[in-house]
């Protein structure tokens, strides 16, 4: 029975535990602290106790700004070709190579020199050690799948050098205040890990905008654009009712759905259905109709005969639907002969 409530009360203690550590998942920092402390021990019997100051996702600009002055920065490889960045301390990087020169962590000053890549290469087998062992306490999440398979990779001069080398827009910086063999040495240690790109900016289905609802109230004015011509200004000045405007060969075949402010929506074969005007979109058309150069750009008086007039549909209305330069302008209506579009049911 003693057994029974031990065990009882070693459970309570454990899932405790798991509540308080967020259910036994591993934040991104608390496993990457983890990880460097038990590959320094195990290496080198080194302490290595990191401290969270950093925690966050920031654009590549900000997340540069956060190495130090003096950091040795080595870039982290992944075969996915997304690179990240370690930055130490030089009081770090010092107590890294005392202890795999002289055994231990010394209070010796620091040199004051340019790093080399043999400084870099003392780094690499706690990056190398650490790593794997924060990949595999995250390989749990999905989410975090994308912070696998990172490795030490090679001594990057400075921080603009390292710029050049980073390619997401987003980082996820994790910096930590670490203290090695019980403060003997102590210094800042920065990781940067790029950010996945969203489901929008790689492909995926975006989700509904912010204002998406609202937006889709608003009203917009759409004009149907058959061609474009050009006269003069005082030729334009002295148009009167019964001038007519010459039009290229096509201009009624096809036109363009342009908005008030001029930017194409799209394009399409003018013609009519069920008695109305009607314009088929995502046809095959060639662009905006320019000048015959066969046709004269005169303006002339003609008699005034009427032609037959079409109704518009109920959903454009006569004043949305608006034939800029495409009319021969016959009379007071500038009426379209209806005869001159096909048919779209026949289409």
């Amino acid at each position: 029975m003693n057994d029974t409530v031990t065990d009882t009360v070693l459970q309570r203690k454990a899932q405790a535990q798991r509540k308080a550590l967020g259910g036994g998942a591993w934040s991104v920092s608390r496993a990457l602290g983890r990880a460097l402390s038990i590959a320094a021990d195990a290496l080198w019997g080194l302490g290595l106790v990191p401290r969270i100051t950093c925690d966050d996702i920031m654009p590549v600009d900000l997340a540069m700004s956060r190495l130090g002055p003096d950091h040795l920065i080595v870039v982290l490889e992944n075969d996915s070709g997304a690179r990240g960045l370690a930055t130490f301390d030089r009081d770090i990087v010092t107590g890294f190579i005392d202890v795999q020169t002289l055994g231990r962590v010394t209070r010796f000053p620091a040199d004051a020199r340019a790093y080399t890549p043999t400084d870099a290469a003392m780094t690499a087998p706690v990056i190398d050690a650490a790593l794997p062992r924060f990949a595999s306490m995250l390989s749990t999440q999905p989410e975090m799948a994308h912070l696998q398979d990172y490795r030490f990779g090679a001594l990057v001069e400075d921080a603009q050098t390292a710029g050049l080398v980073l390619d997401a827009d987003m980082y996820h910086v994790i910096e930590f205040d670490t203290a090695l063999a019980q403060d003997t040495r102590s210094g800042g240690v920065v990781f940067m890990f790029p950010e996945p790109k969203k489901a929008a900016e790689s492909g995926g289905v975006p989700g509904p905008g912010k204002h998406e609802a609202v937006l889709k109230l608003a009203p917009v004015r759409m004009q149907a654009v058959l061609t474009r011509i050009h006269i003069s200004l005082d030729k334009a000045q002295a148009l009167r009712p019964g001038d007519r405007l010459p039009l290229a060969a096509g201009a009624t075949t096809s036109a363009a759905l342009v908005l008030a402010g001029g930017h194409e929506v799209a394009r399409g074969k003018l013609g009519q259905m069920n008695g109305f005007r009607a314009i088929r979109i995502g046809t095959q058309t060639t662009a905006m109709h320019s000048r015959d150069p066969q046709v004269s750009l005169s303006v002339h008086s003609v008699n005034e005969t009427p032609a037959p007039t079409g109704s518009l549909p109920a959903t454009l209305g006569a004043a949305s639907l608006e034939m800029t330069g495409s009319l021969a302008i016959d009379g007071k209506d500038g009426a379209l002969d209806s005869s001159a579009t096909p048919n779209l049911d026949a289409l």
